[in-house]
């Protein structure tokens, strides 16, 4: 059975899935490897150890030891062939916000760069991550870009990045509540995909920034939204 261990980083959260090899889901922001590197040595895994470095989305705040991270582990990289152009452009491009404060930090956080790195791996709909040692699947889970995906495991957890977010003030507050993220390229697109990801999971679902969330509050709170905001 592959296991998610949180590791819990300044602006958002990466993960260290652990199964018959370990793989890293996310990087963080630029100068969140010393944070990662150690997260992984308190679970066993040294960096040279990864598997693969696979990415829920290309943003700033989720790629930004990318580059670093792959050339010490030397695994390759992947990310979904719809967020390339963000990956090889290496920055944030327009982002749009949900909601007031959402438009706020679009303005503030649009554009912010990144090193620029090519996939070695299409993370496409329905790939198995079982050469990689990890009892799992790719779910393509489009909306807040349109690369995002969902790392979707055999036991019924899964990472789903920034699809929503626990809590407010970026996880900070009230993580394990459910709650719109602060962009979205495509809102009724992030609840499409949300409805994708409910049916097919049963268990924990890690977020980018807070959490993680109990399968059925996400379910509850699906329920009270219909995608406009």
């Amino acid at each position: 059975m592959s296991v998610i261990h949180p590791l819990r980083l300044r602006y958002s959260n990466a993960y260290l899935v652990v199964g018959d090899r370990p793989i890293l889901v996310d990087t963080g922001s630029r100068g969140d490897a010393p944070a990662i590197v150690a997260g992984c040595a308190a679970a066993g895994v040294k960096i040279r150890d990864l598997a693969l470095i696979l990415h829920t989305h290309v943003h700033s705040d989720h790629f930004g030891n990318t580059v670093d991270l792959a050339a010490e582990a030397g695994c390759p990289v992947a990310y979904h062939p719809g967020d390339g152009p963000l990956a090889l452009r290496g920055n944030n491009g327009p982002l749009r916000g949900v909601g007031l404060r959402g438009r706020i930090l679009a303005r503030l956080l649009a554009h912010l760069p990144f090193r620029a790195r090519s996939a070695d791996i299409d993370a496409e709909e329905g790939r198995r991550l079982d050469a990689f040692g990890i009892s799992g699947s790719i779910l393509h889970t489009p909306g807040h870009t349109p690369g995002s995906i969902s790392v979707v495991l055999d036991s019924g957890d899964a990472v789903i990045g920034d699809v929503i977010m626990g809590g407010h003030a970026g996880g900070a507050i009230r993580p394990s509540q459910p709650n719109f993220h602060y962009f979205a390229d495509d809102l009724p697109g992030v609840m499409a995909s949300l409805d994708r990801i409910l049916a097919a999971t049963s268990g924990w679902l890690f977020v980018g920034h807070g959490g993680p969330l109990r399968h059925e509050a996400v379910v509850k709170w699906r329920r009270r939204h219909d995608g406009r905001r």
